[in-house]
């Protein structure tokens, strides 16, 4: 069994990035997905550059920050853009999202200086309806990457607020372990900023206590679990 456990929103803020690499040093994080319109993306460069066991792919975004590329039909008057709930609920431009999602690949891999392993994305837009994973598929294939949800990784969930602990992490693993998996999480620390913003922020801290204890490391090694990223 091979086990992608994938740590969403690396580069959110200089916590969220020091509670990923934490999660690679201490516990069973091993991929993680980057916002790449965020202001501190150079910083988080060097602390992936402290782990390169990490595997690194792009988290594309549409509800999270400024929007790189400027399109008018997901942002507001200053190109931050809108809530998912605001996006589901309005026409998008197909064109501009497209253009918005590849300037933002085409920043992981100038900043990087590598090609991302895979694509997901912020509050999973990427597959949100048929036009959306139409534009995620172009993606894919332009720059041939895999995709959550569409790879030979199966995409299982329930792992996070409430349900994120050692208890129902041990359980989803033993009921695939003739699959080879990924599991979506959000760890890391939590600053002001992160406070601030976001209402999924102290809980990372607890996820990143699960992902690092060792309960769920003496599971994964007793059966011969393979930790991997795309």
């Amino acid at each position: 069994m091979k086990l992608v456990i994938n740590a969403d929103d690396f580069g959110y803020t200089p916590a969220v990035s020091a509670g990923i690499v934490e999660g690679v040093r201490q516990g069973i994080i091993r991929s993680t997905t980057v916002l790449c319109n965020m202001p501190d993306l150079e910083a988080a460069r060097e602390l992936a550059r402290t782990c390169p066991e990490l595997g690194l792919g792009v988290h594309l975004t549409l509800t999270l920050g400024t929007s790189l590329a400027g399109g008018t039909s997901f942002t507001d008057a200053g190109d931050r853009f809108l809530s998912r709930k605001d996006i589901v609920s309005q026409p998008l431009d197909e064109n501009e999202v497209y253009t918005e999602w590849k300037a933002q690949i085409d920043r992981f891999i100038d900043v990087f200086n590598t090609r991302p392993t895979h694509l997901d994305s912020h509050h999973s837009v990427h597959d949100m309806n048929a036009a959306m994973l139409r534009i995620t598929r172009k993606l894919a294939q332009e720059y041939e990457l895999p995709v959550r949800r569409g790879s030979a990784y199966r995409f299982v969930t329930g792992f996070f607020g409430p349900t994120a602990t050692r208890e129902t992490l041990i359980q989803i693993l033993s009921e695939h372990l003739n699959e080879d998996i990924e599991i979506m999480t959000h760890l890391g620390f939590c600053d002001l900023k992160l406070y601030r913003e976001s209402s999924y922020s102290w809980q990372r801290l607890q996820e990143l206590d699960v992902l690092c204890s060792s309960e769920v490391q003496s599971f994964i090694s007793e059966q011969g679990i393979e930790l991997a990223h795309y």
